[in-house]
């Protein structure tokens, strides 16, 4: 299998691969393998059937699924490895160009992780503010948050891979429609009586989940920055805590981080 990486654009990169037809035979065999356990013939107890009779038995769609997720696991695995590259997110198959006798050629993107330049966020943080109702007021700690993300935002430059804003996107635009269900309306019916259009809370979904994803993206670049590294024993404490069981753990660990890393901010303003 013949891998190119054609160009990174906007934190996305392009792949091809290109597979030649005993590849591709080879790939079928080895998916055949493997689901014909789980296939029952008639006359032999589940998955003791011969090959030869038990494969004819095998569903052509679970085979093809399973053919080509085994062969986008082996391109996305071999792409990273042989680019140096970190998956953000979710691989977006484009194209599948199988011609007779001659293979396939398979074109893809990957999210990737962006190139982040927080070097210098000590000097662009904001200064101590005073409130506008009253000046001896220093501001809260949730206003001095709000403004040192807004700043970290607006100085801290970098693209975001489309395909992962677009995903996020869609995950806010189902939620929006299960909680409208719960009110007894469809997506349609809530969004006339909000006297909102879908294109504009599109766009509302859009912006948000674009910055939130730059500023986690921002905030982890500072906890490296600043070597903040969360113990098991003290995500383990945590989790006791607050009941977290144990494969959530690392998402935990990135929460504490993020905290540690807030109040390194808060402190420096």
């Amino acid at each position: 299998m013949k891998i190119t990486l054609k160009e990174t654009k906007k934190s996305t990169a392009y792949i091809t691969a290109v597979l030649s037809e005993a590849e591709v035979a080879s790939e079928k065999e080895h998916a055949v393998d493997e689901l014909i356990s789980t296939v029952t013939v008639k006359g032999f107890r589940q998955g003791k059937a011969p090959k030869t009779i038990a494969q004819d038995y095998v569903d052509p769609d679970k085979l093809s699924n399973h053919i080509l997720g085994h062969v986008l696991n082996k391109i996305v695995t071999q792409s990273l490895k042989e680019n140096s590259l970190r998956l953000l997110g979710r691989p977006v198959l484009e194209n599948i160009d199988s011609k007779k006798n001659s293979g396939w050629e398979i074109t893809l993107t990957l999210p990737i992780f962006p190139e982040i330049n927080a070097t210098n966020y000590k000097k662009i943080l904001p200064k101590p503010k005073k409130t506008k109702v009253d000046p001896k007021k220093e501001e809260s700690k949730e206003e001095k948050i709000e403004r040192i993300y807004d700043t970290l935002l607006d100085k801290i430059k970098f693209d975001i891979p489309e395909s992962v804003i677009e995903e996020e996107t869609k995950y806010s635009l189902e939620k929006l429609e299960s909680q409208a269900k719960t009110l007894n309306l469809s997506l349609e019916s809530y969004l006339k009586a909000v006297k909102k259009t879908l294109e504009e809370v599109k766009s509302e979904y859009s912006k948000k989940a674009e910055e939130s994803i730059k500023l986690d993206l921002i905030l982890l670049e500072i906890a490296k920055i600043e070597k903040i590294d969360s113990s098991i024993e003290e995500v383990k404490e945590v989790a006791k805590a607050g009941g977290v069981p144990e494969n959530q753990f690392g998402q935990l660990k990135n929460v504490l981080d993020r905290r540690k890393t807030i109040d390194i901010l808060l402190n420096l303003c």
